[in-house]
C-alpha cells in the first residue's frame, strides 16, 4: 500500500513536470500549486482523523478508512467546484496577489486526490469507488510481491521518491544556490 509520503511525491513529481515542460512560467503556474497539489494527494486519507473519533465508538480502522473518501465523488465534486470557480470567473485579491486562480486550486485538489486512487487502486486492495454502491475495482500489484518485501517496500519507496525529490530539486531548480 502507497504510504502518504508516496501519494505526497508522486503528485508533486507530476504536477511539477508538467510545470516544467507544458507551461514553463512561473507567474501562470506558480509553486504554491505544487503545495496545493500534495494537500489534494492527502484528501482521501482525511478519513483517518475519522477514524481516531470513531475509533471511541468501537469502529474499527477497516470501517472507516477507504469507505467514505475513497470514492471517486471526491475528485468530481471538487472538480465541479472548480469548473464553477471558473466559469463564473471569480477571483480572490488574496490569491492574486499570488498569481493563483481559485479554480485551477480546485483542478489541483482533484487531480491529487485522483492519483491519490488510482495509487491504491494499482497497489492496494480494490477500492469501492462508488460507495455506497458496490463496484469495486483495483489491481493490487503489490499482491504479487513477495509477503517478506511488503514489510519494507513501502518505505523504501518513500525513500526512494524523497532521494528523486532532492535531486530534482538540486538539478532542475539549483536548490541550493537559495541555501
Amino acid at each position: 500500500m502507497p504510504l502518504a509520503v508516496t501519494h505526497i511525491l508522486v503528485v508533486i513529481f507530476l504536477i511539477e513536470i508538467f510545470r516544467a515542460y507544458v507551461i514553463k512560467d512561473n507567474k501562470k503556474f506558480p509553486r504554491y500549486y505544487i503545495l496545493i497539489g500534495a494537500l489534494g494527494a492527502v484528501i482521501p486519507d482525511f478519513d483517518i482523523g475519522a477514524y481516531y473519533i470513531f475509533s471511541f465508538f468501537g469502529f474499527s480502522l477497516e470501517q472507516i478508512h477507504r469507505m467514505f473518501t475513497h470514492t471517486i465523488f471526491i475528485p468530481i465534486i471538487l472538480l465541479i467546484i472548480g469548473l464553477i470557480f471558473w466559469k463564473i470567473g471569480y477571483k480572490n485579491k488574496s490569491a492574486g496577489k499570488k498569481h493563483l486562480k481559485i479554480s485551477y486550486i480546485f483542478f489541483i485538489l482533484s487531480f491529487g486526490s485522483a492519483i491519490h486512487l488510482v495509487l491504491d487502486m494499482l497497489f492496494s486492495e480494490p477500492l469501492n469507488i462508488l460507495y455506497p454502491f458496490y463496484y469495486s475495482i483495483g489491481i493490487n500489484w503489490a499482491s504479487r510481491i513477495p509477503a517478506g518485501w511488503m514489510e519494507v517496500l513501502p518505505g523504501t519507496v518513500d525513500g526512494i521518491l524523497i532521494l528523486l525529490w532532492i535531486a530534482w530539486m538540486e538539478f532542475k531548480l539549483k536548490i541550493s544556490e537559495y541555501i
